[in-house]
């Protein structure tokens, strides 16, 4: 979205992705249930008017806390991998 946005084509974007989301999320009798992610807020973009039942969360909500993240392991292989492994006892603490 930003970079469409950016480049002059939003309003192609969110028709797009209005038309790819209630195809594959409203209309679709195989699925019960969707996840999305991503980085940037934009549920209420005009690109969901098509969804029911459409809930956000955030990794700073309490509610699902607990299923965002990196595991220990993965946070210690890219401090690893980023030569950060004197920030360990930080990065622990917060």
């Amino acid at each position: 979205m930003q970079s469409a946005y950016l480049h002059g084509y939003y309003d192609q974007m969110v028709e797009f992705l209005r038309n790819v989301f209630s195809a594959a999320l409203k209309t679709n009798d195989a699925l019960e249930k969707g996840v999305l992610t991503g980085c940037l807020r934009i549920a209420k973009e005009s690109i969901f008017t098509g969804l029911n039942n459409f809930n956000v969360y955030s990794v700073f909500d309490k509610q699902s806390s607990s299923d965002f993240g990196f595991t220990p392991e993965e946070v210690m292989c890219l401090l690893n991998d980023y030569e950060l492994r004197k920030f360990e006892r930080t990065v622990k603490e917060w």
